[in-house]
């Protein structure tokens, strides 16, 4: 394995063990944070889970639990909102049915947070959910980190597919008391820097079933960031229903949402520390033998808001509504209650430094619909205003049309 993917790889080590220390500070709930994070190196190189290691996440910085909480609480939002929405329903799509699918997983803990009631969306829908990272990580996570996660009463269980390679159908079944979940788990071995069209391929093979007919929405938390810029439009495009497969996809009304949370450098300095950072730890800035140097990042070519939303209309979603993480913050998408528990649990000297480190990130989400039956849905979802399911507030947010 290339440095650089080992690197990208250990980014979600560093994710994980940010919304550890959220939970063990009182940020929010997750029961399953401490056993998805065992064995993750921390700043004193010992690995979390391990004598000596217990305390690895407790020198984050309160900084980073507020920034990582609110990454939390917005990613839910744009979630929850999506799987709260009134869709007009047909007999070709069976009622309430939803595709939920994490693109760059790592040891997100989001599916296990909301098949066990942390958080609500599964009460009035059969949600399929899917999960797709580097088929390293997919091995890792099906055989080891899954296995520690199952709540008391639960027992664990996988199947491998053979046929689409380093991917699983995963579940956890009640071993006492009745489980009126009907939601299916699907774990994806896939690297995103591939052409999109083997991804769907996999994604589509009947042992996982997903199906572009369903409403769907695709979350990325700091992952097109990493991925070569023409890379990050290919998949983006295939996303929306614009690659070679367009034509099956339009037969059908669909209706496709994304929702991305990034880091945007903004072309200042501070932005230019965050890639020199990421160039120290070999991500960017790489040349080839020859010395000529790789494509640039999404992450280099997308600098700003407005760049990102402009990529998303360009790639085929008709609408994209996105603001940064301090308006997220400050004007509806991180509630009052959750800002109210955050400063209950730890006071914050740094304010202009979380202010000027909120300002560097984005929640960005587009959608894309065929047909009449969801325009409705698709203009409510991308909406600013008191209305906005996920928060989006006027004169706070860019929306942007194709």
């Amino acid at each position: 394995m290339a440095h650089s993917d080992r690197a990208v790889i250990s980014t979600a080590d560093d994710a994980v063990l940010a919304k550890l220390s959220c939970v063990e500070k009182g940020y929010y709930q997750d029961a399953f944070i401490h056993s998805m994070a065992k064995g993750v190196k921390g700043a004193n190189s010992k690995s979390y889970g391990s004598a000596g290691g217990r305390n690895s996440s407790s020198s984050m910085e309160p900084i980073i639990r507020k920034g990582t909480h609110a990454r939390v609480c917005a990613v839910d939002k744009a979630i929850s909102a999506f799987l709260s929405l009134q869709l007009e329903e047909d007999t070709s799509n069976a009622k309430g049915r939803r595709q939920v699918v994490i693109l760059g997983a790592g040891r997100d803990t989001t599916y296990l947070r909301y098949r066990f009631g942390y958080q609500k969306g599964f009460e009035e829908n059969q949600v399929d959910w899917f999960e797709v990272d580097h088929p390293f990580v997919i091995e890792q996570k099906a055989h080891t980190w899954l296995c520690n996660s199952a709540p008391a009463g639960y027992k664990y269980n996988s199947e491998m597919n053979v046929a689409t390679g380093v991917s699983y159908r995963a579940s956890f079944s009640s071993q006492g008391a009745s489980d009126a979940n009907d939601s299916t788990y699907h774990l994806i071995g896939h690297d995103l820097r591939s052409p999109p069209s083997s991804l769907f391929e996999k994604l589509s093979d009947p042992f996982h079933g997903y199906d572009r007919s369903i409403p769907t929405i695709f979350v990325m938390e700091c992952v097109i960031m990493y991925l070569p810029d023409e890379a990050s439009r290919n998949l983006l495009r295939y996303l929306a229903g614009n690659g070679a497969e367009a034509d099956q996809s339009n037969q059908v009304d669909s209706f496709v949402t994304i929702a991305m949370y990034d880091p945007i450098p903004n072309n200042d300095r501070f932005g230019q520390v965050m890639l020199n950072n990421l160039q120290k730890r070999g991500i960017t800035g790489q040349t080839h033998e020859d010395g000529e140097r790789n494509e640039q990042l999404s992450l280099e070519r997308t600098p700003t808001l407005s760049d990102h939303l402009a990529k998303l209309n360009k790639s085929g979603f008709d609408v994209a509504v996105g603001c940064h993480m301090m308006d997220a913050y400050d004007y509806g998408i991180v509630s009052i209650d959750d800002r109210r528990r955050a400063a209950r649990c730890e006071m914050l000297d740094e304010l202009e430094e979380f202010v000027l480190l909120m300002r560097h990130y984005c929640l960005c989400v587009g959608v894309h619909s065929t047909g009449d039956r969801y325009k409705a849905a698709a203009a409510t979802l991308c909406s600013d205003g008191k209305d906005s399911p996920i928060g989006f507030q006027e004169g706070r947010c860019t929306i942007v049309h194709s």
